[in-house]
């Protein structure tokens, strides 16, 4: 599922960040959305976006993005 599609206040897991331009993929790392990371969405804006809780931090993230992100609820499994 797509982060635009997830619930407010589910904790999730990110499978996929966009592999738009390098650039872009480059900030959302910087910013802590990667692979493996554990988020979750705190609330929705008016114009599409969402707040995105990373650990202690809180993002503003667009509606592009969100549709961008690949996440899962699942947790993995380590063995």
């Amino acid at each position: 599922m797509n982060l635009g599609s997830a619930d407010t206040g589910t904790t999730l897991i990110v499978v996929s960040a966009p592999a738009g331009s390098a650039a872009t993929s480059r900030r959302l790392a910087e910013l802590g959305i990667r692979p493996g990371a554990r988020l979750r969405i705190v609330s929705r804006t008016s114009g599409g976006g969402a707040i995105v809780a990373i650990g202690d931090d809180r993002l503003a993230v667009s509606h592009a993005i969100l549709t961008a992100v690949e996440v899962t609820d699942q947790v993995p499994a380590h063995g």
